[in-house]
C-alpha cells in the first residue's frame, strides 16, 4: 500500500515537473519569438519612416508656397510645422506613430483647402509639390499596411495566454518580459477621402 502511494506521489511529482518544465520552455521560446516579432515591427517602422520622411520633407515647401493663399489657415500651417519637428524628435516608434497620425489630420485640412481654391492649383510650384505628395501618400499607404500587419501579429502574440502572463508577471522566478504593445497608424476620415483625390490639373 505504501509502495503504491509512493508510486502515485512520484507520478504526480513527475507530471508537475513536466508541466513546469514545459512552461519554462514556453517562457523562453515565447520570449525569443516575441523578440523576433518585435524586431520585425521595428524593421517595418523603419521602412515607413523612410516614406514619412519624404512626406515631411515636402511640408516646408507646402507651407512656404501655400501661406500666401492661406492666411486664414495660418494656425493649421503652424501646427503642421510644429508636428513635423515633434515627429523628428520622437524617441520611440509609438510616439512617432501618434505624431504622424496628428500630422496626417492637419495635412488633410491643407489638402481639402487646396481642392477648394483654384488659385492654389494654378501655382506651378505648389502643383509640383502636391504631385510629389500624392505619389508619396501611395508609398506610405503600402508601407503602413505592412507595418500594421506586423503590429497586429506582435500585439496578438503578446495578449495570448500564456504570453500575457509571462509578459506581465514572469514565471516562477523569471523576470517579466515587460514588452509594450505597438500603436497602429490610423488614417483620419479626412485624409482617407482627400489624399487619393489630390488633383494637380490647372482649372480650365
Amino acid at each position: 500500500m505504501v509502495k503504491k502511494s509512493i508510486i502515485i506521489v512520484g507520478a504526480v511529482v513527475g507530471v508537475i515537473a513536466i508541466i513546469i518544465g514545459s512552461l519554462y520552455s514556453m517562457y523562453f521560446s515565447g520570449f525569443n519569438a516575441a523578440q523576433a516579432k518585435d524586431e520585425n515591427v521595428k524593421r517595418l517602422a523603419a521602412d515607413i519612416d523612410v516614406q514619412l520622411q519624404r512626406r515631411y520633407d515636402l511640408i516646408p515647401n507646402i507651407v512656404r508656397t501655400a501661406q500666401a493663399y492661406l492666411q486664414f489657415e495660418k494656425s493649421v500651417l503652424e501646427d503642421v510645422t510644429r508636428l513635423r519637428t515633434d515627429w523628428q524628435r520622437a524617441p520611440t516608434v509609438n510616439e512617432r506613430v501618434q505624431t504622424s497620425n496628428q500630422i496626417e489630420e492637419a495635412l488633410s485640412k491643407i489638402l481639402i483647402t487646396y481642392e477648394n481654391y483654384p488659385e492654389l492649383k494654378a501655382d506651378q510650384q505648389l502643383r509640383r509639390v502636391m504631385d510629389e505628395l500624392a505619389g508619396t501618400e501611395n508609398r506610405i499607404a503600402v508601407a503602413r499596411t505592412y507595418y500594421n500587419d506586423g503590429v497586429r501579429d506582435f500585439n496578438v502574440n503578446l495578449r495570448t495566454f500564456p504570453n500575457n502572463v509571462f509578459n506581465e508577471s514572469g514565471f516562477l522566478g523569471t523576470k517579466p518580459w515587460g514588452m509594450t504593445q505597438y500603436a497602429s497608424y490610423q488614417a483620419t476620415t479626412a485624409a482617407q477621402t482627400t489624399v487619393p483625390q489630390v488633383d494637380i490639373q490647372v482649372p480650365q
